[in-house]
């Protein structure tokens, strides 16, 4: 299978929520957040239409099959450049080499915005260990609490 890369365009934008579909449906999201494809297809054109976004994708025999979005901001407390992820899929049969790739792609593009550092999601341990491998550090975790239900915690 031959796999390509390049920059999503808004063409691109119905197969990208799609795939962000596939990750909720498939990790301890689905239990925690709704699906919503229409919301994640105008997160994806905001992203393409950013110039301080970008989706790279990955292609085979022309269907998406992976896709790395993220975006380059100013730190609210460093006031440095900072890039981050907003979303990584790669479908299952096809991981490994082609996410990493994807990866590499997102760290030139940041290089290039200015951004000193490239903060990423591990949504795992397993992801955990991916980033470490490839020089990552853990900088802090991120916990979740629903708050509807009408408990009084004061």
């Amino acid at each position: 299978m031959e796999v390509t890369r390049r920059v999503a365009t808004l063409h691109d934008v119905d197969a990208i929520a799609a795939m962000g579909e596939r990750f909720r449906a498939s990790t301890e999201y689905a239990a925690r957040v709704p699906a919503n494809l229409d919301q994640m297809r105008a997160l994806a054109e905001r992203i393409i239409t950013s110039p301080d976004g970008v989706i790279a994708v990955a292609e085979s025999d022309h269907a998406l099959v992976g896709m790395l979005a993220a975006i380059v901001y100013t730190h609210h407390i460093s006031g440095r450049r900072v890039a981050g992820e907003i979303a990584w899929w790669v479908d299952p049969e096809i991981r490994g080499t082609v996410g990493v790739r994807l990866l590499k792609d997102i760290e030139r593009w940041a290089r290039k915005r200015g951004a000193e550092t490239l903060e990423m999601i591990a949504p795992s341990p397993y992801i955990e260990a991916i980033y470490s491998l490839l020089g990552y550090e853990p900088v802090e975790r991120t916990y979740q609490k629903a708050l509807r239900g009408g408990s009084n915690d004061d």
